[in-house]
């Protein structure tokens, strides 16, 4: 399956977030230089639209009902899916970078940081390099 490319070539993105007011300021911040494919409230949504959407990037919260988003990396990852994942989230600790690290993910972005890592993390996941956010512990390590 090939990735979605828009007329113009911008990337093409899936965002998922259960708080409505992250996904809109997520999208106001992405527009201009992607293409936003879907954006869902939870990891069960994000899932189906990723699978079905096959976008470049799929940008994606940690903590969400029903299916958390290291769960629905988990299951990208056991998928034939190619699309890269980048994780957006409050939680600033070693073992949840690690967790998303290991479920496929190439980015790890807090929410503090969102204006400005969120579009390199994106830049390195499109090019297959690992980015995460240098005000978490990890980068300390």
């Amino acid at each position: 399956m090939r990735h979605l490319k828009t007329n113009d070539g911008r990337p093409t993105l899936v965002l998922a977030d259960d708080h409505a007011a992250v996904l809109e300021r997520i999208s106001r911040l992405l527009i201009p230089g992607y293409e936003i494919l879907a954006a869902v409230g939870n990891g069960s949504m994000a899932l189906d639209a990723v699978l079905r959407l096959n976008p470049d990037v799929a940008v994606l919260d940690i903590a969400m009902p029903g299916l958390d988003g290291l769960g629905a990396a988990r299951e990208l990852r056991n998928s034939t899916c190619r699309t890269r994942i980048v994780f957006l989230t409050l939680y600033d600790d070693n073992d949840y970078i690690k967790a998303a690290l290991n479920n496929g993910a190439l980015g790890y972005v807090l929410k503090s940081c969102l204006t400005s890592d969120l579009i390199p993390a994106i830049e390195n996941a499109l090019a297959g390099h690992i980015f995460v956010s240098a005000h978490s512990e990890m980068a300390d390590s």
